[in-house]
């Protein structure tokens, strides 16, 4: 059994594997009458792709071009093209750095631990009290946009020392006064009848 991984790379991956194929198949034939004949047919294969373009003489151009670069410029047959192919580069797209760096929980968002760091800097105890305390809170609501269920005020409080990278006097009994607030659900709505009832006459 073959993989795609043992296999050679696709020079256009937008043919396919198959096309890819075909068109190496024709440099094995060594009558140029049938490889002409079977370039043809591999021209309109490739024209089925996009039928709706295929009749357009541009597009006609560029399948012809496409066949040579799937052939590396290798093929030798009678095109209605003259002049020289297109040379195809693939394009890398640059992968997307990570911003987060190497924050272990995620769901809290970098700039919740640079908050902790810089607010354990602060000498005035009052003060730095308060801001863990917001700092707590705003976590709270991280962790319940991340996950929906009920979480510990505990485990919040263990974190917020543990991201500190020292120890902290922190009261992990203390409630965290943060409410997960419920989806609003919707009122049924009823249609309003305009009959009228009419009691029977006696």
């Amino acid at each position: 059994m073959q993989y795609n991984t043992t296999l050679s790379p696709l020079i256009i991956p937008e043919y396919g594997r198959h096309i890819h194929t075909m068109a190496q198949s024709l440099l094995k034939i060594d009558n140029r009458e049938k490889r002409n004949q079977q370039a043809q047919i591999l021209i309109k294969i490739m024209g089925n792709l996009n039928s709706h373009l295929r009749d357009v003489e541009e597009y006609k151009h560029k399948l012809w071009d496409h066949l040579h670069i799937l052939c590396e410029h290798k093929l030798d047959v009678d095109t209605p093209f003259s002049g020289e192919t297109l040379e195809f580069k693939s394009q890398k797209t640059e992968r997307i750095q990570n911003t987060q760096g190497s924050v272990k929980h995620k769901h809290y968002g970098k700039l919740i631990i640079k908050l902790i760091k810089e607010c354990i800097k602060i000498e005035n105890l009052s003060l730095r009290d308060q801001l863990l305390n917001q700092i707590a809170q705003q976590m709270k609501r991280s962790f319940l946009n991340w996950n929906k269920s009920n979480v510990q005020d505990e485990q919040i409080w263990h974190d917020l020392e543990s991201f500190s990278e020292e120890k902290i006097n922190l009261d992990y009994q203390k409630v965290i006064p943060v409410f997960h607030q419920q989806p609003i659900r919707k009122k049924t709505f009823f249609k309003r009848s305009n009959k009228k009832n009419y009691s029977r006459s006696k």
